[in-house]
């Protein structure tokens, strides 16, 4: 296999991530927020790293953030992503919280830079599989 069909997608029926990857599908961001410290998290997990809590619940953020660092790829480190050098890659910090890593959306010619304001961006790369990404809010 060769170009975008060489891509090691994500488990959408794993127990621990399927809210996620479902509100993806429906071009929300879902995230956990803990039932005993309230502490919103991503990725997501079994327990709470904060309170070590099982008790969880998945809620819908708004997903916009701010870019808390970048890093743009000139050479693709996989087979499956070299039709699409240079592509960014940003860490955001959500406004609910975490910081979630994703690329970004846009142009060849826009530069990225720390404290830009992002919202999610949804790919749709297989009829069950959404990926969440970035772009810039104007």
């Amino acid at each position: 296999m060769s170009g975008r069909e060489a891509l090691v997608l994500p488990l959408v029926d794993d127990p621990v991530t399927a809210p996620f990857w479902t509100g993806a599908r429906e071009r929300r961001v879902a995230l956990q927020r803990c039932l005993r410290c309230a502490y919103v998290r991503w990725p997501p997990a079994r327990v709470c790293p904060e309170c070590l809590a099982e008790e969880t619940r998945w809620e819908t953020v708004q997903g916009r953030g701010t870019i808390w660092s970048f890093a743009v790829y000139v050479r693709a480190l996989h087979p499956a992503f070299a039709d699409d050098v240079p592509y960014t890659v940003a860490a955001v910090e959500l406004d609910a919280g975490p910081l979630m890593i994703g690329r970004l959306d846009e142009a060849p010619s826009w530069e990225p830079a720390i404290g830009d304001r992002v919202e999610p961006a949804f790919e749709d790369v297989t009829p069950d599989v959404t990926l969440v990404r970035f772009r810039v809010i104007a």
